[in-house]
């Protein structure tokens, strides 16, 4: 399951969810409690964590769950002009697979 992230509020954590789904908005309202919980990082972790490596404009964020794990998915369009999918643990920050979109 995806859920599409249109605001971000870096310095704090909070994500917040466009969707109208209600699954999807149960699933955002439960990734914000874990942040604040430290159950999963905030993405502004993530981002200083990789900022060498997340060089570009973010063009989507997304949350998945599978299987038990949240994953935060990143679109990245670099320099390039090529836009690269990446997903990161959000719990434990591990990188986890990168592509080109």
């Amino acid at each position: 399951m995806k859920i599409p992230l249109i605001f971000l509020a870096l310095a704090v954590g909070m994500i917040s969810s466009a969707s109208t789904d209600a699954h999807d908005d149960d699933l955002s309202n439960k990734v914000v409690e874990w942040v604040k919980e430290g159950k999963v990082l905030p993405f502004d972790t993530i981002m200083q964590r990789y900022e060498s490596r997340l060089q570009g404009r973010l063009l989507d964020l997304e949350v998945e769950q599978k299987h038990g794990r949240i994953i935060y998915e990143l679109e990245i369009l670099r320099d390039d002009g090529i836009v690269y999918e990446i997903k990161i643990d959000a719990k434990t920050g591990e990188w986890l697979k990168e592509k080109v979109d």
